[in-house]
Order: C-alpha cells, then sequence, then structure tokens
C-alpha cells in the first residue's frame, strides 16, 4: 500500500463518488476502483458500503481514514522541511466568505513569502473543520463556536478577531440622513429589514432571520431575504433597508450602527483560525507560530 493509494482513499471518503476524486487525481475511474480493492485487500476488510453510485465509509472506514489522514499530513509536513525553496507545494485555506473576507488579511503576506500556491475554498464553517481534520485543507477560518460545537478534538485555534453585531444603515438610509440613530421597539417594526435565508456562517436557518437577532424580544418587519449575502449587501448600500451585521461588515462597508432601545443587541462571536498540529515542525506549524 503506497500513500498515494491512501491519499486517494480519503478522498473518496469526502467525495463519496468514485468519478469525482478519479477526476482529482487524473486517472479513470476502473484504475481508481483497482486501488481502492488493493487498500481493502491489503487491510482485510472493507471501507465502504455501496449505495447505489455512492461510496458511503463504514466504521472501519471511519477509523481508517481518521489516522490515515494523520499520517499523510504528518509525512507531508516532514518532507516540507527537507525540499528547497524551488520546490512549490499547495496551500489551501478554507472558511465561509464572510469569514475569508477580512481574515485571509492576517494570512496573505506571510504565504506570499512561501514558495507555494494558494487555493482557497468558499465552503461553510462545518465543511470548512472537516477539510481541516481530514486534510483537504491546511487552514480553516471559523467561530470558536462551530469549532467547540465540532467533533475534532486534534485541531488547534488561533485567534483572529472579536467581532460584536449591529443595526446597520447606508449613508442612502432615510434614518442617516435625519440624524435618527436611536430607535425604539416600535419605530424598528415599520422599517423595512434585509435578512439572510440561512447562516452565511453556517448555512443552516437559525431563528426567523438566521443572523442571530432577538425577533422574539424585538420583532421586525423583514422585507428582504436573501439567499446569497451579496445580494444583502446590494439591498443595505441602496439605502432600501436596515440589516443586523457583524461590526467588521460594517465597518468595511463604512455603514452606520443604529442602536435600538430596550434591547441587548451585543451578540459577539470568536472568529479564530485553525490547524492540525503535526509532529514534523513543517512549513505549517511555523507559519502559525509565526502569526
Amino acid at each position: 500500500m503506497h500513500l498515494d493509494d491512501i491519499e486517494k482513499v480519503i478522498h473518496m471518503a469526502g467525495s463519496q463518488n468514485l468519478h469525482t476524486t478519479a477526476k482529482h487525481f487524473n486517472i479513470t475511474p476502473g484504475a481508481l476502483s483497482k486501488t481502492l480493492k488493493k487498500v481493502e485487500a491489503n487491510l482485510a476488510t472493507e471501507l465502504f458500503n455501496r449505495v447505489g453510485k455512492t461510496l458511503v465509509l463504514n466504521d472501519k472506514g471511519k477509523e481508517f481514514v481518521k489516522h490515515s489522514s494523520d499520517l499523510v499530513h504528518n509525512y507531508q509536513q516532514l518532507t516540507s522541511r527537507f525540499k528547497s525553496d524551488k520546490h512549490k507545494f499547495n496551500a489551501v485555506i478554507a472558511g465561509p466568505a464572510i469569514l475569508l473576507k477580512s481574515g485571509l488579511k492576517k494570512l496573505l503576506t506571510p504565504l506570499s513569502n512561501l514558495p507555494c500556491s494558494v487555493r482557497i475554498n468558499n465552503v461553510f464553517e462545518g465543511e470548512a473543520i472537516s477539510q481541516v481534520a481530514s486534510g483537504a485543507a491546511h487552514i480553516a477560518l471559523v467561530t470558536r463556536e462551530a469549532l467547540n460545537n465540532s467533533s475534532h478534538a486534534n485541531l488547534v485555534a488561533v485567534d483572529v478577531f472579536n467581532t460584536g453585531f449591529s443595526v446597520a444603515a447606508a449613508a442612502a438610509h432615510q434614518l442617516v440622513q435625519t440624524g435618527s440613530l436611536t430607535l425604539n421597539k416600535n419605530q424598528l417594526l415599520e422599517l423595512a429589514f434585509a435578512c439572510p435565508l440561512f447562516s452565511p456562517l453556517c448555512g443552516l436557518e437559525q431563528g426567523i432571520g438566521s443572523d442571530g437577532w432577538q425577533d422574539n424580544i424585538a420583532p421586525r418587519n423583514i422585507v428582504f431575504r436573501c439567499s446569497d449575502y451579496s445580494a444583502l449587501i446590494e439591498v443595505v448600500q441602496s439605502g432600501l433597508a436596515l440589516a443586523y451585521l457583524p461590526n467588521f461588515v460594517i465597518d468595511d462597508l463604512g455603514l452606520t450602527k443604529l442602536t435600538v432601545k430596550g434591547v441587548n443587541s451585543h451578540y459577539s462571536e470568536s472568529i479564530v483560525m485553525i490547524y492540525k498540529p503535526s509532529k514534523a515542525d513543517g512549513w505549517l506549524n511555523k507559519l502559525m507560530h509565526s502569526l
């Protein structure tokens, strides 16, 4: 059994599809099928259950992928210590778009000093954490809450920033133009709001507005529901609606924060950069220790 064979099995565990993994490694599905059979024969056990065209890891497969991912990761980091600067490696960063936009600033400069190409995966938090755990990504930007709620205990977190959330309006909005930056609950209910259909962090519907606002305490007039976060921002910037946004988004866009009396709107999130440490002191350990 070769390390390349193990990498193919790990990828199949994520894709759950023979053709997808074969395309990724630029081999035929038939050749990949033979590789899987060879690995399973070597282990004297099946790793996947075949459900139609889908490959689903069984219990033995989950155990194998968990330990073999660590093996591949440590090998890659070990070899990176001995390769010259002329040898390029691939660095993969994952996370929700809303976090990548601000969090990448801390990574791009130190990465530019390394002999690497960088791939950025725009995925929700759960998938980003899974990609780091499996070795499909090296670094992910997620909330500490998402990491704490995950089942992956072997990942290390580096604090990036904390952010609060506030009700925000654009300069074109009537409230900003009239200087009315403090509202009561009744006034809030009269104004149009824009909300995401699902959380831009985890990709799930959470509460009425999927943005962390306590609608049970202070109901809103939700006029715009956006499946795309950039569309939500466009609505807000047009002045047609308010939105409950992370403060770093508000600051980046130059929006104005509003105060709602009688509502504790000081919801906050801790943003972290996660990675899987290796026993070998390769490029990833050195990069994360430098931050």
